[in-house]
């Protein structure tokens, strides 16, 4: 790019105010900077605000106070000045009542809601729900809605047409000048669906006088009433509209009639229904919900999951839709009602190939998927965990799997390209009296056990940022009114330091933050949206640095043994215990756990008394009820998952997140093959010794029997030779002989050998 690129900016809403923060590049796990960042931020406005809005493009800020209304901050060029805003006027005129709003998918059109005023002389209350423009503040268009939502309105991806959700119908508007151009008639129509993303295949290639009319994908839903069921109904405009729609002709007199829709979905049990578009507009995931499941395995009600395609895989020219096939690993006996807990698609279309989606299914612990995004196949499984959230970052690499709100908030940070999560480095500092030429060392966590991290709050807001690198996690108020502050994880999973970060969480606490999330990256001109869909490059795992060495085997036991010791004796200071401490190496796991009062896992403690040894290792309450409660969620991540013939592209399945040699006595995976080599050696050398013996008690028993009775050993003897010379005339005849007759046959020279030794 020839400018250079914006840095990865964060928004804090404050009780105090909104501030602006600028992260530096913590990206990379090697050692931390020396430089400290300047603590505190650009202030954007100071005072008491009732919510923010961020630009889909980051461009401006526009920021509510009741007092006042809503005030635009422009972001665009911030400085690095900490300078409190000083406007007073509001973007928006008579704004001050305004308690909802939303952007149009570029940026140009702002769309508020506020409750309904009392009608004026002329009977009329001018709309309470109003579309602005963006750029001057100017007011555009106004609605009546009573119910407080910002859904009845919404703009196709490029901003061309925006749809208008009445009663039965919606009225579809040239955006530029709020003339009708057709309608959608549904009768009972609840609410509509537009996807925000342009559309578009890019694995797809382009045709020469291909048509270049634009066409917008929607689907609306109808909900059921006197006993018929609801319906969801996929549709496009201008031409699949419904036989009952119809658009405005070129001479805007003539109602042209559209066509039949692309497909239709019957939902039995669906009371509320959550739309999910692929990010290339061409299929539509449907997460339908009751309030009460009829079959009582739920309090909270009943969920299903759809897929609809714009094309059939047989018939382009129609839809389709379909139930999405869950992993039968979702629930415990493979069968019955598998409850829904999240789904979404990977964000990027330009990925190779087909778009999947992730499911998180099943009862706690839920099973977390991915699935093939025009069959609906599961192709790929991150095992059985508490999780309850799958955030993927905006490139589609990495995914977090998350378990927040009501559970512990224990993360899971994959790699989606190499179906594997992704190792953390952990550099080890440099101790006093040694060269810095010397602090060149690292440790490396591999194991799937170790890798998965708790959060040291409750989690209330998660995001990845735009340039899919680092992750966030905020405690934010009035969710959570104590130790409220935002912490920053690595794409691996390991935790930025405190002292890296330009914010202090002391100052939100203990419940001052109410909101925390990245500011948006800029749209990419048409030119690099050609050769990338993001403004921010797809950058893979960073390698190791190349000034460091990485410790194995005995001297890395060694050297985080030692810094788990040192985090143990700075928490019996006081200090917190890094989450860093979690971690046990395979050849470290022995009888007393070790660790010096840090946490260890309950797979790392069974080889010392059993479940019960590692009971009561906490210094606290809230310790010893997350480690009892990781070891039943570990005991329940054991159960194995077998592998699946997926559809083309499929990854074999992987293990559940969790398992670990926790039952192989800590042994490496060499030394288990190594082990598995010498029993087999073992068991094979015993066999041999056992069929050796077993002919020998045989020819003794022979020898023995033909003492007691030689006639009757001879008369058997004759008989297998009669059944010898059968085998031998069929054999002279072409018959085919099977191996038992063909060994039989060997022994016909031991058998007249000992029919003469009886001398009968």
């Amino acid at each position: 790019m020839s400018s250079p690129q914006r840095p990865i900016q964060l928004l804090f809403r404050s009780k105090e105010g909104v501030e602006l923060y600028t992260l530096a590049d913590t990206s990379s796990s090697a050692a931390p900077s020396s430089k400290k960042p300047s603590q505190g931020g650009q202030i954007l406005y100071a005072g008491k605000t009732t919510f923010h809005l961020l630009s889909p493009n980051g461009s401006a800020a526009f920021i509510h106070d009741a007092s006042v209304g809503l005030i635009k901050c422009d972001l665009s060029s911030p400085t690095t000045t900490s300078a409190t805003s000083t406007t007073t006027s509001p973007f928006l005129q008579n704004s001050k009542a305004i308690q909802l709003a939303k952007c149009s998918p570029r940026g140009s059109y702002l769309l508020t809601w506020e409750r309904p005023s009392k009608l004026d002389d002329n009977n009329n209350n001018n709309g309470n729900l109003k579309v602005w423009s963006a750029a001057n503040g100017a007011l555009l268009q106004s609605f009546s809605c009573k119910k407080a939502t910002l859904e009845t309105v919404q703009w196709t991806h490029d901003e061309q047409c925006v749809f208008h959700c009445v009663t039965n119908e919606i009225h579809i508007y040239a955006a530029h000048d709020w003339k009708r151009v057709g309608k959608v008639r549904s009768q009972g129509v609840a609410s509509f669906s537009l996807p925000t993303n342009k559309g578009v295949d890019p694995n797809a290639p382009t045709k020469s006088g291909e048509e270049t009319t634009k066409k917008y994908l929607l689907t609306t839903f109808v909900p059921g009433i006197k006993g018929k069921p609801a319906r969801v109904d996929m549709l496009r405009y201008p031409d699949r509209m419904g036989r009952d729609s119809s658009t405005v002709g070129s001479d805007k007199t003539v109602n042209i009639p559209s066509g039949q829709g692309l497909t239709s979905k019957s939902l039995f049990n669906a009371e509320e229904v959550n739309v999910k578009w692929s990010p290339r507009a061409d299929a539509a995931l449907l997460l339908t919900q009751t309030a009460v499941d009829n079959t009582g395995q739920s309090y909270y009600g009943s969920t299903h999951l759809f897929l609809l395609l714009e094309k059939d895989v047989k018939n382009p020219t129609v839809g389709s839709a379909m139930v999405v096939p869950l992993p039968k690993e979702a629930t415990k006996d493979g069968s019955g009602t598998v409850p829904i807990v999240s789904a979404d698609w990977i964000p990027n279309p330009s990925i190779t190939g087909v778009v999947p989606f992730g499911v998180i299914s099943g009862r706690m612990p839920a099973l977390a998927s991915l699935h093939h995004g025009i069959t609906g196949e599961p192709t790929f499984l991150f095992g059985r965990a508490h999780r309850n959230t799958m955030d993927v970052s905006p490139h589609g690499r990495f995914i977090v799997c998350g378990g927040y709100g009501n559970l512990a908030g224990g993360m899971d940070f994959w790699d989606r390209n190499k179906g594997k999560m992704i190792p953390r480095r952990i550099m080890l500092k440099e101790e006093e009296g040694k060269a810095e030429e010397e602090d060149t060392k690292y440790v490396t966590i591999k194991e799937a056990a170790d890798l998965s991290i708790t959060s040291s709050s409750p989690v209330v807001g998660h995001q990845w940022s735009p340039d899919s690198r680092t992750y966030l996690v905020s405690t934010t108020s009035p969710r959570m009114n104590v130790d409220n502050g935002v912490q920053i994880h690595r794409y691996d999973g390991s935790v930025v330091e405190e002292s890296a970060l330009p914010w202090d969480n002391a100052k939100y606490r203990p419940d001052k933050l109410l909101s925390a999330e990245y500011v948006p990256a800029p749209f990419p001109s048409e030119e690099e949206e050609k050769k990338e869909f993001h403004y921010y490059p797809d950058r893979p795992q960073s390698p190791p640095p190349r000034r460091f060495t990485e410790l194995k085997g005995d001297a890395a036991v060694a050297a985080l043994n030692k810094l788990r010791g040192a985090q143990a004796a700075q928490a019996k200071g006081g200090a917190k215990t890094a989450v860093a401490s979690a971690y046990v190496p395979p050849a470290a796991r022995k009888a007393g756990g070790g660790g010096g009062g840090a946490y260890v896992p309950p797979g790392a403690r069974r080889g010392a008394g059993g479940a019960g040894a590692g009971r009561g290792g906490g210094s606290t309450l809230a310790e010893r009820m997350r480690q009892e409660r990781e070891g039943s969620a570990a005991t329940v991540a054991a159960v194995k998952v077998t592998k699946r013939n997926g559809p083309v592209g499929a990854a074999s399945v992987m293990g559940p997140v969790g398992a670990s040699a926790a039952d192989d006595g800590g042994k490496s995976k060499s030394a288990l093959r190594r082990e598995k080599q010498r029993l087999a050696k073992e068991k094979a050398e015993k066999e041999a010794a056992e069929e050796e013996k077993r002919k020998q008690e045989e020819e003794a028993a022979r020898v023995s029997a033909n003492k007691a009775d030689p006639e009757k050993r001879a008369k058997k003897i004759r008989k297998v030779l009669k059944q010898i010379d059968d085998i031998k005339s069929k054999a002279a005849s072409g018959t085919e002989l099977n191996d038992d007759q063909k060994k039989k046959l060997t022994t016909e020279e031991e058998l007249r050998k000992e029919l003469a030794s009886l001398n009968l």
